[in-house]
C-alpha cells in the first residue's frame, strides 16, 4: 500500500517527537536484519584487510628434525638473519616446522610422532615448501638415504670462495639407489639387497660461533633438494658461515 506525501509527512512528525530510546527501538523494529547484514559487511571487510595489510611474504621454510632449538637461537637463525639480509620481519616469513622427528626404529608414541613427521615432510616438499633443514645424525642418515638432500657443491654453484668456506664442515653421507626391502620382505628375494652412492650434503654446524656449546652430539645443517629458492638457500648459508 502506497502511502501519501502527508502521511509520511505525519509519521516523520510522530518519530521526531519520540525519545531518543524509542527512537532507537523504532529503527532495530524496522530495520534490524539490515544492520546485522550491514555490520556482518564491515566484520568480513575489515577481516579481508587486515589480513591484506598483515600478511608476510615467505622468504625460507626450515625444519628442525630431532633438533631441539631453543628461542634465542631460533630468532638468531631466521629474524636476525632477515634484518641483517635487508628484509623486514615484519613484511617478510622465515618459516618454522619445529619438533618433528624422524626414525626407522621408533616404537610406541615416538614411532607415531616419526609416522606424522613423514607426513609432513612429504607434503612440505610436495609443495615445495621447505629449503633448509637443521637435523641430528639420525634424521642425517634418514633424509640422505632417501634423496632428501641437495650437494654442497651443487648448492654453491660457481662460488669457489663460497665452496671453500665449507669444505671444512662438509659432511659426506649415503644415498641409497635401489633397495629391494618390499620385495624380500614379500619373500620374493632371496636376499635384502641395496644399492647407494656417497654424497656430500649437508653442513657440520657444531663448531660455528653461533652453534658452540649448544649440543653434544653433532647437528648438521642441509638444503633440501627440490627446493625452488637455491639461490635465497646459498645467500643464508653464506651467512651463516660467515661469507
Amino acid at each position: 500500500m502506497t502511502r501519501t506525501k502527508e502521511q509520511k509527512a505525519a509519521d516523520r512528525a510522530r518519530f521526531r517527537q519520540l525519545s531518543p530510546a524509542k527512537k532507537a527501538e523504532h529503527i532495530w523494529l524496522y530495520y534490524k536484519w539490515f544492520i546485522i547484514l550491514g555490520v556482518a559487511v564491515l566484520v568480513i571487510l575489515g577481516g579481508v584487510i587486515h589480513r591484506v595489510l598483515t600478511r608476510k611474504e615467505p622468504h625460507l621454510y626450515m625444519a628442525f628434525f630431532n633438533v631441539s632449538v631453543s628461542e634465542s637461537l631460533e630468532t638468531e637463525l631466521t629474524r636476525d638473519y632477515l634484518l641483517r639480509a635487508g628484509l623486514n620481519p615484519d613484511r617478510t616469513e622465515f618459516v618454522l616446522y619445529r619438533g618433528l622427528y624422524l626414525s626407522r626404529e621408533a616404537t610406541g608414541d615416538a614411532q607415531r610422532s616419526a609416522y606424522a613427521s613423514q607426513i609432513k615432510l612429504q607434503a612440505s616438499t610436495e609443495l615445495r615448501q621447505l629449503d633448509l633443514v637443521l637435523m641430528s645424525r639420525q634424521a642425517y642418515d634418514f633424509l640422505s638415504a632417501r634423496g632428501y638432500l641437495l650437494p654442497i657443491r651443487t648448492l654453491c654453484g660457481e662460488d669457489a670462495a663460497l665452496l671453500k668456506a665449507l669444505e671444512p664442515c662438509i659432511t659426506e653421507n649415503s644415498v641409497t639407489l635401489e633397495d629391494n626391502e618390499i620385495e624380500y620382505l614379500l619373500g620374493e628375494a632371496e636376499e635384502h639387497e641395496i644399492q647407494a652412492e656417497s654424497a656430500e650434503n649437508a653442513l657440520l654446524v657444531n663448531e660455528l660461533p653461533l652453534f658452540a656449546g649448544l649440543y653434544n652430539e653433532p647437528v648438521y645443517l642441509g638444503v633440501v633438494a627440490n627446493s625452488p629458492r637455491t639461490g635465497e638457500c646459498r645467500a643464508y648459508v653464506a651467512d651463516l658461515f660467515g661469507r
